[in-house]
């Protein structure tokens, strides 16, 4: 197992450190292609010379195409017009396509309520673990994949994995995440036993979530997220904007308090040692981001969204198939420094969902520091 996701991480980077190379024959055969003559006759046949020597460029409507490719063109323009504008004064462009990232995270998973209709507290929060991802981008498109660099280093089995896809405009942008965690958690109360300062190990906690954000960014020519997050463009200029969006998120977790031991597994309301909740929520949401260009080439965003929808529980779910209201928050501040072609970043994102019916209630959330370096080319 450690050895597929070593060779996941190595291939990723390999790709993404071939790109400079890929891209760089890219550039000269452009530059020899422009620097031969051509046809320049507004024929049919234009496009294609124009393409071959790097000259074609796609927003001039005085070009003739054929029917499906002329299509595609006034698709990429209207695209291009209505999704990816902004005001220079305010928001200027990298002049690169490409991007490679390095990412250390930081996570730390919390829950915190009651279970049973008896109430009984319960607060678990897993240790605080480091993960290691790289991330490559083309345009608006990314893709990265995280892992636990703690045990990659030690050669335990790799247990907590991370997929990130993302997609970029200035009016509209799309995140996409896969997450699979089991990791060692610290029980701080469960009914009767209560400990703030000496938690108790606890091995049974296990999640697996996947889902997806978009947004719309109202006031997308002076206000530019993926600017703070994406480092995909430069904001030269502080301004906000009110955001909404939809949430997807399919959530699966389990608590297996039979890995405790008996004095504490007699805190339990009933017989019952295994504790799953399966769902899936349905948001709309609705905030605000603010970005403050406070020096030349500094950053910093902040951002702050709330959550509201329908959640529906499955039948291998404690309680069973299940209706319910979807309550959810999530918060996101970043601060980058860009200099020539490098940017370094930091960033706190915290997610947070409440599950409440008349058997369980209680809160749980991610709070995650990411440390990131990368260029642009």
């Amino acid at each position: 197992m450690k050895q597929r996701h070593l060779k996941i991480v190595i291939a990723i980077a390999l790709w993404v450190m071939c790109l400079p190379v890929m891209a760089q024959q890219e550039r000269d055969l452009l530059v020899d292609n422009a620097a031969s003559e051509f046809d320049t006759t507004r024929d049919d046949g234009y496009w294609k010379r124009a393409l071959m020597h790097g000259k074609l460029n796609l927003k001039d409507t005085t070009v003739s195409y054929p029917g499906l490719i002329h299509f595609g063109v006034k698709c990429y323009r209207w695209f291009d017009r209505y999704l990816n504008t902004y005001d220079t004064a305010y928001i200027v462009g990298t002049r690169t396509k490409w991007k490679f990232t390095v990412k250390e995270s930081n996570w730390l998973d919390s829950y915190a309520g009651t279970l049973t209709s008896q109430r009984v507290p319960i607060m678990i929060n897993s240790n605080v673990t480091c993960f290691f991802g790289v991330h490559g981008s083309y345009s608006g498109l990314g893709l990265g994949y995280t892992i636990n660099l703690n045990d990659l280093i030690t050669g335990r089995r790799i247990k907590n994995i991370r997929w990130e896809f993302n997609f970029n405009t200035s009016r509209v942008m799309f995140e996409g995440y896969y997450s699979k965690d089991v990791r060692e958690s610290n029980l701080h109360h469960l009914g009767k036993f209560r400990s703030v300062f000496k938690s108790v190990k606890f091995k049974g906690l296990s999640r697996e979530y996947w889902g997806g954000y978009t947004y719309y960014i109202f006031n997308h020519m002076h206000y530019m997220q993926s600017a703070a997050y994406s480092f995909s463009r430069y904001q030269i200029r502080s301004s906000g904007s009110f955001i909404a969006g939809l949430h997807f998120s399919h959530q699966d977790f389990t608590m297996d308090f039979s890995k405790l031991d008996e004095e504490l597994q007699n805190n339990l309301p009933d017989e019952r040692r295994v504790y799953r909740f399966r769902y899936r929520d349905y948001s709309f949401l609705l905030g605000y981001g603010y970005n403050w260009a406070f020096r030349k080439r500094w950053l910093f965003n902040i951002t702050a969204l709330t959550g509201v929808g329908y959640r529906h529980s499955f039948p291998s779910s404690v309680e069973g198939k299940k209706d319910m209201l979807s309550l959810s928050f999530r918060v996101k501040s970043g601060l980058v420094l860009n200099r020539s072609k490098f940017f370094y970043g930091l960033q706190f994102i915290s997610d947070g969902h409440l599950y409440h019916t008349n058997q369980y209630s209680f809160f749980n959330a991610i709070f995650n520091l990411n440390v990131i370096t990368g260029f642009r080319f």
